[in-house]
């Protein structure tokens, strides 16, 4: 191999370089990405090295920060899309976050955040199905699916009803 084929495959190299670094430029203006998410994304279009490069690249100038993004994420599953701790756990892992950086991210919501959250999704959307044996049903299993574990929602669902009893008996001695 000579000279020549050398300069062509380092200038080769250098395109497919700047291509992938525009690309997980344009990717990263349009929403925040885990390391692990952005490579891979790269990796559908540009060589493993290519991919390694870039990402690395974008450690360093500061474009990429798992920790934030786990943060990000983690308030936007929990307060937004209102989802337990078990579900919120896969959705980050799903989206390439660190186990280490998902439990961090974590650890800021206390039991008495996902319990009243809990309450709160039942009020709002399952109040009125919760009264007979086949709705608690379906309504336990809907809120598995969120990430909820049984014990929250068995103990959420009783404090509920207390709640709405209470509030029903003050109605009638207001009568």
């Amino acid at each position: 191999m000579g000279f020549i084929e050398e300069e062509q495959r380092e200038a080769e190299k250098n395109a497919e370089y700047e291509r992938a670094r525009k690309r997980a430029m344009y990717l990263l203006g349009s929403r925040d990405y885990s390391v692990a998410a952005l490579k891979e994304k790269l990796l559908n279009n540009y060589t493993a090295e290519t991919a390694e490069r870039v990402t690395e690249d974008m450690l360093r100038y500061g474009f990429l920060d798992d920790e934030a993004y786990a943060k990000k994420l983690a308030s936007s599953l929990i307060r937004g899309k209102k989802y337990g701790v078990y579900r919120t756990k896969t959705e980050m892992k799903r989206k390439g976050v660190p186990g280490n950086i998902i439990d961090d991210a974590l650890a800021e919501y206390e039991e008495e955040d996902y319990s009243e959250q809990l309450k709160t999704v039942i009020r709002k959307k399952y109040l009125d199905k919760i009264y007979d044996r086949d709705g608690r049903r379906r309504t336990v299993q809907a809120l598995v699916r969120r990430g909820y574990g049984f014990s929250e929602i068995k103990k959420a669902v009783l404090e509920v009803l207390e709640e709405e009893e209470e509030s029903e008996e003050e109605e009638e001695s207001e009568e």
